[in-house]
């Protein structure tokens, strides 16, 4: 799995090897979202939420350029409605359109196994349909070191920035009060570098002349997504370091 990343600046945004646009009608929403959070009461958020007990901190989390994004954090991504790419607040972890109550972290719903894409109820209905990717400068995993769990960070080797296929969903509540896009990031086998340090999943790195392939949805049946999935990845090494 990829446990959390690095948000780039607008220098590595600009290598994206896709145009977008900003979505500021999304980034409106995300702005009110968190205003309401503030004045509502913690009792308020976890009814509208749907939260399973009172939230201790922001359940609208922007992680800036340079931080760390982790589960349930918000950070832009990109992604697609057919017809433009859309730039927007995108949770990491994915909340279903339908779902009532928001799960925990310990659901893992900020990573989708490729394998299991064509099995899983929460995935399946997302693949030929809603389509993204995250762009990041670094991701980080948890690896056991000398019998000692510690977080390694895994940088792309001459690559100022990589994108990772996710799927997307976008969850109102039952009043109107909140919405947001939320994704998971869709990971496979790791490289080599990844498995050599110990752990058994990795992002994908598609293949900068793919990545607008995978953004245009509706292309290719959920079979064949999956497939493509397994090629089209981009040639790189990644450096490994220790995190103390």
């Amino acid at each position: 799995m990829c446990y959390s990343f690095t948000v780039p600046n607008d220098k590595s945004m600009s290598l994206l090897p896709i145009e977008y646009k900003r979505d500021a009608l999304a980034w409106q929403q995300f702005r009110l979202d968190q205003k309401w959070e503030v004045s509502a009461g913690r009792a308020e958020a976890q009814q509208v939420l749907g939260l399973k007990g009172q939230p201790r901190a922001s359940q609208f989390r922007l992680a800036g350029v340079g931080e760390r994004v982790y589960p349930r954090y918000f950070t832009p991504g990109i992604t697609s409605d057919g017809a433009q790419n859309w730039l927007r607040p995108l949770r990491y972890s994915l909340r279903s359109a339908n779902s009532t109550v928001d799960l925990s972290t310990r659901y893992s719903l900020y990573n989708a196994r490729l394998d299991r894409l064509l099995d899983a109820k929460t995935w399946r209905p997302l693949i030929g349909r809603q389509h993204g990717i995250l762009p990041f400068c670094s991701f980080f995993e948890w690896v056991e070191l000398k019998g000692r769990k510690t977080q390694v960070q895994f940088t792309p080797l001459g690559k100022e920035i990589m994108w990772a296929p996710i799927l997307w969903d976008y969850w109102e509540s039952v009043g109107g009060e909140v919405g947001y896009y939320s994704c998971t990031l869709i990971t496979d086998e790791p490289a080599p570098e990844v498995a050599a340090a110990g752990h058994d999943r990795s992002p994908i790195f598609l293949a900068a002349e793919y990545v607008q392939v995978w953004l245009d949805a509706e292309s290719y049946t959920a079979p064949e997504w999956q497939k493509f999935l397994k090629g089209h990845r981009e040639q790189v090494a990644y450096g490994a370091f220790a995190i103390a």
